[in-house]
Parts: structure tokens; C-alpha cells; sequence
């Protein structure tokens, strides 16, 4: 029976928000003594790092060296490439802290580029897939986007991404271990942040694969469960299911959360599905589960919470692509939550922070 990476330790919430703070404080003093002509060059390099992140995702460089050391040849014959342009790929990532050269053209993996290898706590897929081709020309039209207030993905594609990853099998494949991914990244944060005890049945709203509330439902053995999205996303659910063992206690129900909403639930959990949508379409959405949600129960929203002022954020650069994505996708603040939570007829009760970018935002039926 499969269960949650136990190495994977979290620190409590207030030892990572003081780091947090103190990472702000000293990256807000080094850009105040370097001249500013500098400082935004700099900035403006960053993307270097990021599209070198994904050519070695694609490349396997991190599974090739593996946990003991390898020469760059070596590697380089292993991955089909150019040994010397490899070189220089490894040498700036190294720099950054993933890849480590120990000796001349020698290197090894970090925890950084270690975390690259496909398992528990890997961040592979979702890097891969945020930096494949499709979702770069998509970034290039980051004006096109700012000037109109339109999606990008509409303008390239003539369509919605979901539908665009969904006619392909390749790019959907690699989406679906993507979001598996991100349920690696929030997963044990949610476990050890929220207390879910009380909840008999818990439904999760667009939930992929159902790596989460497998998670879930592991922790909490007096629990069932419902997952709800699409036919081509839960195609395997049960499989994985079966490995947490908790297949007995979980339906599958395969549609649009648009379409169909799984009844009596006295908790509904979504993560990162309001961010794809519009105010009013996730209102919308919103009000389809306050129809079937106990009057004692708990909506439970698993996304990011925008700081307000200057504060620096992950949310608020992520946010740039849901600008991207879909018309009136967005990240919100805790006011902006509180307001579409009020019109579906929930009330926002409190903003539990957890151990990464992330929140539960809690509310109740009213």
C-alpha cells in the first residue's frame, strides 16, 4: 500500500513565514545598495534560469547523474547532446545552486536539482510543463495580453487551454503529472496545516488524478470521499486509489463540475480551480456546491492568497500567467475572496497559511 513520503519534512508555519520575512528584508536591502540600472538588469536575466530548468527537466539530466557523481561527456552522451553546450548550461545552473561541479567538468546533484527527479516531492513535470514550448509562446504574448485584457491562449490557439491540452495525449499526459506534482508541493502542507477531523464525507471539486484526497482520506480512516472532473482526467483515479488503499471509500464521478455536482457532501475542497475562472463564473460554481453542501458544512479553497502593498509574493508573478491563460482568471486577495464567497452564499471564516505559497481558505454556508 502506497502512503506520503514521510521524508519530506515541513518546517511549522511560523518558522517558514519568519524565513520568508527574512529572505524580503535581505533581498529588499541587497537591490537598495546596488545601483538601480543594475538591479534591473539583473531582473531581467532571471529568465535565463528559468528556460535552463526546463531544458534539463526534458533532458533527464538530474535522473542521468543520479546520487553520485558524473563527467560531463558522460553525461552528455547519456542525454544525446553537445558535451561543451551542456557544460555551459550546468555551469549557470550551478551558480544557482542546482547542480553542484565538484571537480573539473565533474558535477552532482543538489537538493535543488534533486528535486527534479521524478517521485515524491518533485517538481519536475509541473517546470516541464510550464516551460514547454506552447506555454512559452504563450508568455511572449505577455503585451498582447496587458494591452487587451484578453488571453493569449484564445489568440494562439483559438481555444481554452484545458481543451487545447485535452485533444493531445502527449501534453495532457504531461499536465496530469503536472498537477500531480503540485499536489506533492501543497499536499503535505495541507495534511499538516488543516484539521479535517469531523469530516465524514469530503468532495473534491476538480480534483485530477485524486493524489490529494487520497492523501487525505489515508490520514483520516473514518472519511469517504468523491472526486469530480472530467472523463479523460480520472481515467486512471482508481489505480491510484487502489495503491493508497483506500479505493473502497472513494467514488469516481467523471464530468464537468459546470454539469454535475456530487450530492451531500459536508465538505467540498477545490485547489487551483477558481484561479482559472472569472468572478462570475466561479460564483457560479460556487453556488452549485452551496446547493448540495451541508448547512453545517465547510468549503475549503486551496490557493494562493495575494498579499496587499509591495510585499514581495510568489502569487503575484503567477498570477501574470492566469492574466495569460483564460479571460478574468486571476489570484486573489483575501478581500477579493471574501466578496465572491459572499455572493455564493458562503462566508469566509479564516485563512489558514501553510508551508509554501499556498492557503486553505475556509468557508461556511450561510
Amino acid at each position: 500500500m502506497r502512503t506520503e513520503n514521510n521524508n519530506m519534512k515541513l518546517p511549522p508555519v511560523w518558522i517558514y513565514k519568519i524565513v520568508v520575512a527574512i529572505r524580503n528584508r535581505l533581498r529588499k536591502m541587497y537591490y537598495a545598495f546596488v545601483p538601480a540600472n543594475v538591479a534591473v538588469f539583473e531582473m531581467a536575466q532571471h529568465f535565463w534560469v528559468s528556460k535552463s530548468l526546463g531544458v534539463v527537466c526534458e533532458l533527464d539530466i538530474a535522473e542521468i547523474i543520479g546520487s553520485g557523481t558524473k563527467h560531463i561527456d558522460e553525461i552528455a552522451k547519456e542525454s544525446s547532446v553537445d558535451p561543451a553546450s551542456l557544460y555551459r548550461l550546468l555551469r549557470a545552473l550551478a551558480s544557482e545552486g542546482v547542480f553542484k561541479e565538484v571537480q573539473d567538468h565533474v558535477f552532482s546533484n543538489t537538493k535543488k536539482s534533486a528535486s527534479l527527479i521524478p517521485g515524491e516531492g518533485s517538481m519536475k513535470y509541473m517546470i516541464q510543463h510550464q516551460l514547454n514550448t506552447d506555454n512559452w509562446a504563450v508568455v511572449n504574448e505577455l503585451k498582447y495580453s496587458v494591452t487587451t485584457g484578453k488571453s493569449a491562449v484564445q489568440k494562439l490557439f483559438g481555444e481554452g487551454i484545458f481543451e487545447h491540452i485535452g485533444k493531445d495525449p502527449e501534453k495532457n499526459a504531461l499536465y496530469n503529472k503536472a498537477m500531480i506534482n503540485t499536489s506533492d508541493l501543497t499536499g503535505q502542507a495541507i495534511l499538516g496545516a488543516y484539521n479535517f477531523s469531523g469530516i465524514r464525507h469530503l468532495v473534491d471539486v476538480g480534483g485530477g488524478k485524486g493524489k490529494l484526497i487520497a492523501s487525505i482520506i489515508a490520514k483520516y480512516p473514518q472519511m469517504e470521499a468523491t472526486l469530480l472532473d472530467l472523463p479523460h482526467v480520472v481515467a486512471d483515479a482508481e489505480k491510484l486509489f487502489e495503491e493508497f488503499g483506500v479505493a473502497k471509500r472513494v467514488k469516481v464521478e467523471a464530468g464537468s463540475f459546470f454539469d454535475i455536482m456530487p450530492n451531500g457532501g459536508d465538505a467540498y475542497i477545490m485547489k487551483n480551480i477558481l484561479h482559472n475562472f472569472d468572478d462570475e463564473s466561479s460564483v457560479e460554481l460556487m453556488k452549485r456546491i452551496r446547493k448540495h453542501i451541508h448547512t453545517d458544512g465547510r468549503l475549503l479553497i486551496a490557493e494562493m492568497v495575494i498579499p496587499e502593498g509591495n510585499t514581495p509574493f510568489y502569487g503575484k508573478m503567477f498570477d501574470l500567467q492566469m492574466l495569460l491563460g483564460t479571460d478574468g482568471s486571476k489570484e486573489r486577495t483575501r478581500k477579493e475572496f471574501a466578496d465572491i464567497f459572499s455572493q455564493a452564499g458562503f462566508k469566509l471564516t479564516r485563512v489558514v497559511d501553510l508551508v509554501s505559497p499556498f492557503s486553505i481558505i475556509e468557508g461556511h454556508p450561510v
